[in-house]
């Protein structure tokens, strides 16, 4: 275990949101979104952008958008991201979808596993 001061820790946190200001959703690691997204919302800091694109940032909502893209697929989300990827893009919904359903799907496994374990307070 690594201990950072606070102001420190909170510098990083700043410095990271800037990625996601400026390129997101190109290069995004889940993990490091999740990270960030529940430290922030631990230390009660300013939200990354895409908390109000995709109204929020837990499993309940990344579920939603699964749902949402098999709804409007037809077909399980594995299955849609599949043919996205064997037709490519004939739109820029398919695009959308595939980004952001790689990305819920990985959150979803990312919050079950992880179980909203990011950050501990330790005793000075």
């Amino acid at each position: 275990m690594v201990v950072i001061r606070e102001e420190d820790f909170i510098r990083l946190l700043k410095y990271a949101l800037a990625f996601c200001e400026e390129r997101c959703p190109e290069g995004r690691d889940p993990e490091a979104c999740y990270v960030l997204a529940e430290s922030l919302k631990a230390l009660k800091l300013k939200p990354p952008p895409c908390i109000i694109d995709f109204g929020g940032f837990s499993k309940t909502v990344f579920i939603k958008i699964i749902e949402d893209i098999e709804r409007r697929r037809g077909k399980p989300i594995e299955e849609a991201l599949e043919e996205i990827r064997k037709n490519g893009y004939r739109s820029l919904q398919d695009q959308i979808d595939e980004i952001d359903g790689h990305f819920a799907l990985k959150l979803k496994e990312i919050y079950e596993r992880r179980k909203g374990e990011v950050l501990k307070e330790v005793e000075a």
